[in-house]
């Protein structure tokens, strides 16, 4: 699974972060990032005429939605941080924006979860490696539009097929083939994928999120979803992740967007 951490260099596990500086950092990022979605707001409703004045507008699109991928970028830093210090999370959250706690609680249990299933205790280790283009994904509006597809056929709420999308493949950034040979954005077996594809490409995320629909309402969803996760990944720390993280998203549906970010460059 592509958001199976990995650990870092040795670091000194006593160097736990400041609460107030590590609260301070967050609020700068989501100041920025709530700065940045308002001048793509307000840039979405002018017309420009002329070519000065669309190559001005294009040029601050542009500017905007750096802005806003590099503080999604700063706050994962900030978030794995706190990860991998528990006696400092607590503190931090209660400093931050009441707006914000459940779902930031939400991501870091989310984070402990991937770290258990992948076999690491010593926490503080896992760090952001933004290593991964952003644009190798489909854009998040068609992502967005597959996952209320498929809810809207199959009944499976947004949240979980946008987890799943993240913790299998980063959004279609890692397709495979993974060790046991899965493949494409839902990462999917070969025969499960001859099961429930319909005849589709694996590789295409709206094929393959269609189809991750249809593989968990065949396993309970959306009745019974902590079964149905359960066998998409025949463990309850991944079954624990993808709840933590589908609940952040329906809490607040901006943390898709800045998840979409984590560990890309560009």
């Amino acid at each position: 699974m592509a958001a199976l951490p990995h650990t870092a260099a040795a670091h000194d596990p006593d160097l736990a972060p400041n609460a107030h500086h590590a609260a301070a950092r967050i609020i700068a990022a989501e100041l920025t990032m709530q700065d940045a979605s308002a001048r793509l707001q307000a840039l979405a409703a002018e017309r420009p005429s002329g070519l000065a004045e669309t190559m001005r507008h294009e040029l601050a699109e542009a500017s905007a939605t750096f802005a806003f991928r590099q503080a999604a970028r700063q706050e994962q830093t900030w978030i794995y941080e706190l990860a991998g210090y528990s006696s400092v999370e607590k503190s931090v959250v209660a400093l931050l924006p009441q707006a914000i706690r459940s779902p930031f609680s939400d991501m870091i249990a989310g984070l402990h979860s991937l770290y258990i299933l992948g076999g690491i205790d010593q926490y503080y280790l896992v760090h952001a490696h933004n290593t991964l283009p952003y644009s190798n994904a489909a854009p998040l509006s068609s992502l967005r539009s597959y996952y209320l597809e498929a809810q809207n056929r199959y009944g499976v709420d947004a949240s979980y097929l946008a987890s799943i999308n993240f913790i299998e493949s980063k959004f279609g950034r890692v397709n495979g083939p993974s060790s046991a040979g899965a493949l494409g954005p839902m990462q999917f077996l070969p025969s499960t994928w001859a099961n429930y594809g319909q005849g589709g490409d694996v590789m295409d995320p709206h094929a393959s999120i269609l189809a991750a629909a249809r593989y968990l309402v065949h396993y309970g969803a959306p009745y019974d979803m902590r079964t149905a996760i359960w066998h998409y990944n025949l463990d309850y720390d991944y079954v624990d992740a993808v709840e933590l993280f589908a609940r952040a998203y329906r809490a607040d549906p901006a943390w898709l967007e800045r998840m979409y970010y984590w560990d890309t460059f560009g």
